[in-house]
């Protein structure tokens, strides 16, 4: 076997994956102090199950072994090792060449072993090593200052090692647990005796009993037959009356079903019938509504005639005012037409006499002439002076016409000033009134317009709100119709409901002929029923109901002698069975059961008076009530099945565990009738309260829609009367826009006339200065001129004075000629004037008949409205009546659909009636249904509970049989056998059978521990033996080699092993003898420690002699050797080590010198150690990796 190779990762110092292999001979381990030599003997050690953390330097927890990691490293998460070993001599018990040895440990304090790869146990790993010297008590691993602790250690502690070399190890292992075997047989043996005697005891006694309990079970099993047959008779025969009260509860199901569907056909007639009477109703309510209307509407026309009329009168009046003015302005227009004349026919004589002066003037001009050439005979000086003073005469004469033009013009002007200016003040205050006039019109039409669009915005809001009142009101009509049907319909109903309770529907006949004996007093002492005295929870109607079952109807009386006159008065009138309560005599029920979820007890379900305490206990007490059938099927498990359970909807788990449920009928139930009468009740008087509040609010609601229709009809006619005052007020606008622009052209024209008046008065004015100073200066010349020419011819005085009578006259002639002009002008100027007048008057005469037309047409038109109103309003009338006739129609409709409903709810209370008879009939069915299913449920249950056995098994324990009589016979026959037996102990038999065979199965096991014990006695002693034999040979020659070793690496002396006690060569401590060379030793700490060391090695070496390792590992084990000792170590190595492969770790030059292969540790990187291999032989060194 050799030592092949050594993988190491994450252990201490090696992080890195690393794989060292030995060949064989010496292999040396050298390096620095702390480089991590030591760390490959640790895992060794450790990878062969080393478990104490301080043998492997470790600071006492495991996890430190795992590499902590460095400055420049993370620490590992586990540390792994493998050890290969040659198996080719198969020294391992292992069909494989190559041992793998490996063990990895985790930081969460997992670790695993494995063997060739297949993970095992550290015992495994034990038992493969021993009495190999490699295992984890060894001495093929001497660490770091152990081989000192050989001599050292006291002489009992040196066996471990010498057993180990001697090769008794396994022996020792064999041994301990044949003996820890032993005593655990010993103990088993001394318990199984200290129970057969307790058997033995038991079993005599039990043996008789169980013969006496199978002779009774043989009696009870027959006469459970025989009972199981009669139980299972009585079952058919409960099931074949379950199966009669089904067919006669279907067949008055039918019934009650035909007559339902008949009186819900006659209630579906009557409710067709009631709507086709309410949408007659309804009708006629429209029809009302409509003549309402249409009076509100006729109403109104008479209004809006009214206001048509006035609108007529007001038209009228404002054509007469525009008739008179007409009038006015043909007056006017005839007297501006005869001043037209007048002033004509002055424009004309002025013409004609102008004309005439112009004759006039050009005969003087003639004569002038002729007397000037008269007188051209003159000197040249006198016919100057002549043309110049004729000149000047005839300029100056022209200066005096112009004067006297001037003066004209400026008369005529300053004449007719005051009358323009009187005319063009008029003007401007008719136009100033005009405007005013205007103004107001104006103010007053946009009034109109922000009166009309406010009543236009009033009207939308009062239709909008009629609208929403007509919606309300329609609304409250149908909730009042609707709230009135339900209502009928559930006085309807509780009327009905208090005809059945009024006479006891539903009660047996037992049950109605006690109480109506209660009610003529030939009873006292009478509560009444169950029923009567109960007020149920809510909604647990039907839960209670079913738990009470018949019970329902049992009557509570007052003292057991009420009960027994009650008993006797059935029995007399022959009226019946029933069950009664007496209050003296109920006891209350016990419930010793456990409740959980949701279950209740039907006793809290209800309240009755507390002097009913014991009868609601008694009925209720013990019976439970929960949710549903699957939380029921729980309790009842829960409870055994000793309890009857019921859900909320009826379903029942009876006591003994069936199962009795289905649907049920709301009406059917008493407390279910009780409640809806009080729900019905409550729902009447709500109704009530609605109906009338319902009506309340359709008064209220017709009451605003007529106040609103009537405001609505006052708005739309001042909204007409608004709309025809704006048209009339637009009409005046436009007349006073044209009279006053017609006003304003007047006085602009006035005014222009007065100022061209005035600018013609100043012109004339000036002219006439002008013409004034001109005559003036020419007369002043003339008579210059007439001064020398007087002195020229003073004779000729005749002609001058002609000539200056010629020159007057001319100018005269020519001056009126000037003033007929000036008269012609004015009078043309008047003329214009007077046809401006008659063109504007003719222009307002057009504007006032056009408003006049208008007027006549709005008039017109009024009075065609108002045809067209009485026409509606006649036409209206008709449809008032028309409809008053549709009214009169409606409502004998609804009186015949009236006596149609009556009919229709007098079949449906005739089929109400009969389905409630068979509706009681069914209860009563019911009822007996009940009782035969309860006896049958109470059948099947007693069979459970006697004998725990369903209907179908019972059936098939059952046998024929005779008669009834025969079989009972039978049954108290068995019953006599059985009471003949005594106490019987059903259980002796099993016990019995329990009991033998478990003493007999302790006595074989006595047996078999007895003879293991035996077999481990022997095996212990012939272990006992091999060891003391394999010890002592081995110890001896262990010895001799000791002597010879420590002779040789001494260089002379003695040494010596010595038993302590020869006569217990297994146990005793074993002692050394050593005699160095010229020294006497007594005690081993006498010598040095190097002469200790050396003792060791000696030992060591004796040992290896005898019993060679595969490989030793020895870590410094020279340390304390001097050079020559150390040179000694050397050659002895190396003469040992063609029997075993030496690894050895060391500092010692003569050491490193023996080995064939030095691997050095280094540490060149902090913390993390690294190998270097150096084959000495072929002087290559190879960094391992």
């Amino acid at each position: 076997m050799v030592f092949k190779e050594l993988e190491i990762q994450g252990f201490k110092s090696f992080p890195d994956k690393i794989k060292i292999t030995f060949d064989a001979g010496v292999t040396g381990v050298v390096g620095p102090n702390g480089s991590g030599k030591s760390n490959l003997s640790d895992a060794v050690r450790w990878v062969l199950g080393e478990t104490s953390s301080r043998q492997l330097r470790a600071a006492g927890k495991m996890e430190d072994v795992i590499f902590g990691g460095t400055r420049r490293r993370g620490a590992m998460g586990f540390a792994q090792v493998r050890l290969t070993l040659d198996n080719a001599d198969h020294t391992f018990d292992l069909d494989a060449d190559e041992v793998t040895i490996g063990r990895k440990y985790y930081r969460s304090g997992d670790s695993e072993y494995t063997i060739n790869g297949q993970v095992c146990r550290l015992k495994d790993v034990y038992e493969l090593l021993l009495d190999t010297g490699i295992g984890r008590d060894g001495y093929s691993v001497i660490g770091q200052g152990r081989i000192a602790e050989i001599v050292a250690a006291k002489s009992s502690e040196r066996r471990e090692i010498f057993e180990e070399a001697c090769g008794i190890a396994k022996y020792r292992y064999r041994k301990t647990e044949a003996e820890r075997r032993l005593a655990a047989a010993g103990e088993n043996l001394e318990r199984l005796r200290d129970i057969l005697g307790e058997l033995e005891s038991r079993v005599g006694p039990l043996e008789k009993e169980s013969a006496k309990a199978e002779k009774f079970l043989e009696l009870a099993a027959q006469r459970k037959t025989l009972e199981v047959t009669l139980w299972t008779d009585g079952v058919h025969r409960a099931r074949e009356a379950v199966r009669q009260q089904v067919r006669d509860y279907e067949t008055a199901q039918a019934d009650y079903e035909r007559f339902d569907r008949e009186t819900k056909t006659a209630e579906q007639e009557a409710e067709e019938i009631r709507m086709q009477a309410q949408q007659l109703t309804i009708a006629v309510e429209r029809l009302n509504g409509d003549i309402r209307s249409i009076t509100e509407q006729i109403s109104g026309s008479d209004s809006r005639i009214a206001v048509l009329e006035n609108d007529i009168l007001r038209n009228e009046e404002s054509i007469a005012s525009l008739r008179s003015e007409i009038e006015a302005g043909e007056q006017d227009g005839a007297e501006a037409d005869a001043a037209l004349q007048r002033h004509r026919a002055v424009a004309a004589k002025m013409e004609a006499e102008g004309e005439k002066l112009a004759a006039e003037i050009d005969a003087l001009n003639a004569e002038l002439t002729k007397l000037a050439d008269a007188s051209n005979a003159s000197g040249a000086r006198k016919d100057t002076l002549r043309a110049e003073i004729t000149d000047l005469t005839a300029k100056r004469t022209e200066a005096q016409v112009a004067q006297a033009a001037a003066e004209a013009a400026e008369e005529t002007a300053r004449q007719r000033l005051p009358a323009l200016e009187q005319a063009v003040q008029e003007g401007t205050d008719q136009w100033e009134t005009a405007r005013q006039d205007l103004t107001d019109t104006i103010r007053y039409r946009e009034m109109l317009t922000e009166n009309e669009k406010q009543l236009a915005n009033v009207r939308s809001g009062l239709e909008l709100k009629l609208k929403n009142r007509k919606a309300a009101l329609d609304e409250a009509d149908t909730a009042e119709q609707r709230l009135g049907r339900e209502l009928d319909a559930a006085r309807q109903r509780l009327s009905v409901l208090r005809e059945l309770e009024k006479n006891m529907d539903g009660y047996q006949n037992s049950v109605k002929a006690v109480m109506r004996a209660a009610g003529a007093r030939r009873l006292r002492g009478i509560i009444g029923p169950v029923s009567a005295i109960l007020k149920v929870e809510p909604g647990c109607e039907v839960a209670v109901e079913t738990a009470l079952g018949g019970a329902l109807q049992n009557i509570v009386v007052e003292n057991e002698a009420a009960a027994k006159a009650a008993i006797a008065l059935l029995r007399n009138d022959n009226a019946g069975r029933a069950t009664f309560l007496p209050l003296d005599t109920v006891q209350p029920g016990v419930f010793r059961g456990r409740l959980s979820g949701t279950a209740r007890l039907a006793s809290s379900l209800v309240q009755a008076d507390r002097r009913y305490d014991n009868i609601v206990s008694n009925l209720l007490g013990r019976i439970i009530v929960v949710d549903d059938i699957n939380e029921a099927s729980r309790v009842a498990r829960d409870n055994g099945f000793r309890s009857k359970v019921v859900t909320m909807d009826g379903q029942v788990i009876n006591a003994g565990g069936s199962f009795t449920g289905g649907s049920v009928q709301r009406s059917a139930g008493l407390f279910t009738r009780k409640q809806e009468m009080e729900e019905l009740r409550v729902k009447a008087a709500k109704l009530q309260k609605d109906c009338l509040a319902a009506q309340e609010k359709t008064d209220r609601c017709k009451e605003q829609v007529d106040a609103l229709q009537a405001e609505l009809t006052a708005t739309a006619s001042e909204q007409i009367t608004a709309a025809n005052d704006k048209v009339r007020a637009e009409a005046e606008q436009k007349r006073l826009e044209a009279a006053a622009a017609q006003l304003e052209t007047a006085r602009s024209n006035g005014q222009q006339q007065i100022d061209a008046l005035q600018t013609a008065m100043t012109e004339s004015r000036g002219k006439a200065e002008e013409a004034a100073s001109l005559q003036a200066r020419l007369t002043a010349k003339i008579d210059l001129l007439m001064a020398e020419m007087n002195r020229i011819a003073e004779g000729d005085d005749n002609f001058v004075a002609q000539q200056t009578e010629l020159s007057q006259k001319l100018s005269a002639k020519r001056l009126e000629q000037v003033t007929r002009q000036k008269d012609a002008e004015l009078a043309y100027s008047q003329i214009a004037a007077l046809q401006q007048r008659a063109q504007d008057a003719a222009a307002r005469r057009a504007t006032l008949e056009e408003s006049l037309a208008a007027l006549a047409q709005r008039s017109e038109s009024c009075r065609a409205e108002i045809a067209a109103i009485r026409q509606a309003k006649s036409d209206s009338q008709t449809e008032i009546a028309q409809k008053e006739k549709a009214i009169r129609e409606a409502t004998e409709k609804r009186l015949e659909r009236q006596q149609a409903e009556t009919a229709a709810l007098s079949r449906a209370r005739t089929s109400s009636d009969s389905r409630e008879e068979m509706g009681r009939e069914m209860a009563r069915l019911a009822e007996r249904k009940a009782a035969v299913e309860t006896e049958y449920d109470q059948t099947v249950a007693k069979l459970w509970d006697e004998y725990q056995l369903s209907v179908s098994q019972a059936e098939n324990l059952c046998v024929e049989f005779e008669s009834l009589t025969a079989l009972r016979a039978q049954v108290a026959d068995l019953r006599g056998k059985i009471r003949a037996l005594g106490s019987v102990n059903v259980s002796a038999i099993e016990e019995y059978k329990e009991v033998k065979a478990r003493y007999d199965a302790l006595m074989h096991q006595v047996t078999d521990v007895e003879e293991s014990r035996n077999e481990l006695t022997r095996m212990i002693s012939k272990l006992s033996a091999q060891m003391r034999e394999i010890f002592s040979d081995s110890f001896r020659a262990i010895n001799e080699n000791f002597g010879r070793v420590f002779t040789e690496l001494f260089g002379g002396g003695e040494a010596s092993l010595v038993l302590e006690d020869e006569s217990d060569v297994l146990s005793c401590g074993i002692g050394i003898r050593v005699a160095p060379p010229g020294k006497v030793i007594k005690n081993l700490e006498a010598l040095s420690g190097g002469e200790q060391a050396l003792v060791a090695i000696s030992i060591y070496f004796a040992i290896l002699a005898v019993n060679p390792a595969p490989f030793c590992i020895l870590d410094e084990i020279e340390a304390a050797l001097d050079d020559a000792n150390v040179v000694r170590f050397a050659q002895y190595l190396r003469q040992v080590s063609d029997k075993t492969q030496f690894i050895v770790i060391t500092h010692r030059r003569g050491t490193m010198e023996a080995a064939n292969v030095l691997y050095g540790v280094t540490m060149q990187e902090d913390g993390v150690s690294k190998l270097l291999k150096l084959d000495l032989e072929q002087v290559d060194a190879t960094l391992v990796s």
